[in-house]
């Protein structure tokens, strides 16, 4: 009589035990985590649409898009947002802001090492913002002495800082200590002082300082120089100097010179580069919805959110707003038209013609109150939003049945184990009476 193979008829019976029930479990658990991955794909391409809609649907961005430029290099410049109106302007730069920087008159042989008073207070006080450093605290390695090098990272990280910058400065072996303010502007200027420390030579150095850039605010005039209008700005940036207009000024004209001509006017490019962005981003969104939805066909698998309601909502409630009416105009009248697929695309001279001969309109379709975008974002809000949205709850439904499955999974292994075990031990015990068997009838030849 022949004997038998204990592991293997273990191994063959355990598994026809749990087989049907880990077909079962790998085929749910490879349809929910399709359905997630989908779910995934499908939220981030309607983030990104939202956030294609969202830059240029603000109160400093539209769908129009304006220009500034001007007509000499290296002066000013400028960036008009879409409530700038079209037309040309003259500007005289006459200086530009400047921080305040001076050197303390520190010793000859200073260096980062040098010893500075541990005891009194070195006060600060810029644009009526204040700052009191105790010197008692700034030995940041407990050594028991303060050197110049963490004078400069006390000054610099204390919580109370006015907007003062520490630093030291080398030039032809000698180092300085030298103090920058943050910002510029005349009102920012540098005050210090030094009292307590019973050093004179550490307090003389603050009390007489050396002044390597004054204080300025920025000057330019609307016009010529001295008979046009004076504008002062304590930063270099004019903001809104012209409705939707901010000029940056880099360089003071010299004396006498002509004003630069800044032209304000449409951007049709960059107005057609934003169009183009959203459809972009529209396309993607229906693409990406179509592929995870189709019903499937001959040579096409079924997607695997085919019939799935809120997806298809979404895509149904996209296609519907589009095509909506807004202040009058359709999107077609603009020279955006939509394929029987419901792809999107742009007529370029079509819509080129509607910013020339009627941008007002264009703007009002777009960026009105309750117009069209607006009424994308509010339908994608119910979607979209982190801890109560559609999706989310979705992706969360499905990772629970994700993880219970999961739990049967590992269920199921300790029953093959079980399994394995039980059968292994009755096919061992059958194989050592096999060869007892054996044994007693080769006794008998």
């Amino acid at each position: 009589m022949s004997s038998i193979d204990p592991i293997t008829m273990a191994t063959q019976l355990a598994t026809y035990d749990v087989q049907a029930f880990q077909t079962r479990y790998d085929t749910q658990n490879t349809k929910y985590q399709s359905q997630l991955t989908a779910l995934g794909k499908i939220e981030t391409a309607l983030r990104d649409f939202r956030t294609a809609i969202n830059e240029i649907n603000s109160s400093t961005s539209s769908i129009v898009k304006n220009s500034a430029t001007a007509s000499s290099d290296g002066y000013l410049s400028a960036t008009a947002d879409a409530t700038a109106l079209s037309g040309s302007y003259q500007f005289f730069v006459e200086q530009i802001a400047t921080a305040h920087q001076v050197s303390a008159d520190m010793p000859v042989n200073l260096d980062a090492s040098t010893v500075v008073p541990s005891t009194g207070t070195l006060d600060f006080s810029i644009n009526g913002e204040t700052m009191s450093l105790d010197l008692s605290t700034i030995d940041s390695n407990s050594d028991g002495v303060s050197t110049m090098a963490e004078l400069v990272t006390a000054i610099n990280s204390d919580s109370s800082n006015p907007g003062v910058n520490a630093t030291l400065v080398r030039s032809n072996g000698q180092t300085y200590f030298m103090l920058s303010s943050e910002e510029t502007g005349i009102n920012n200027a540098i005050n210090v002082s030094a009292s307590g420390t019973g050093q004179a030579w550490f307090e003389n150095a603050f009390a007489n300082l050396t002044e390597i850039t004054a204080p300025q605010d920025a000057i330019i005039w609307a016009g010529a120089q001295g008979s046009g209008l004076q504008l002062t700005s304590s930063s270099n940036t004019f903001e809104n100097v012209v409705d939707g207009v901010d000029i940056t000024v880099s360089k003071a004209q010299t004396s006498g010179e002509t004003p630069i001509s800044m032209t304000v006017a449409p951007d049709q490019e960059g107005t057609t580069e934003q169009m183009n962005s959203i459809i972009k981003a529209y396309n993607s969104l229906m693409s990406t919805i179509d592929k995870y939805t189709t019903i499937g066909g001959e040579d096409t698998a079924r997607g695997v959110l085919a019939g799935d309601s809120t997806v298809r909502s979404i895509e149904t409630q996209l296609k519907t707003i589009i095509r909506e009416q807004f202040s009058g105009i359709r999107l077609a009248d603009l020279g955006i038209e939509i394929s029987r697929d419901g792809s999107m695309s742009i007529n370029s001279d079509k819509f080129k013609e509607a910013q020339t001969t009627n941008s007002q309109a264009l703007n009002t379709f777009f960026n009105g109150d309750g117009n069209l975008l607006d009424s994308i974002d509010e339908m994608m809000e119910p979607y979209l939003q982190f801890s109560t949205g559609m999706f989310s709850s979705r992706k969360d439904a499905l990772r629970q049945t994700l993880d219970r499955i999961s739990d049967r999974q590992e269920a199921l292994e300790r029953k093959y184990e079980m399994s394995y075990n039980r059968y292994l031990k009755q096919f061992t015990q059958m194989n050592q009476i096999i060869t007892q068997m054996n044994q007693t009838m080769s006794m008998f030849g």
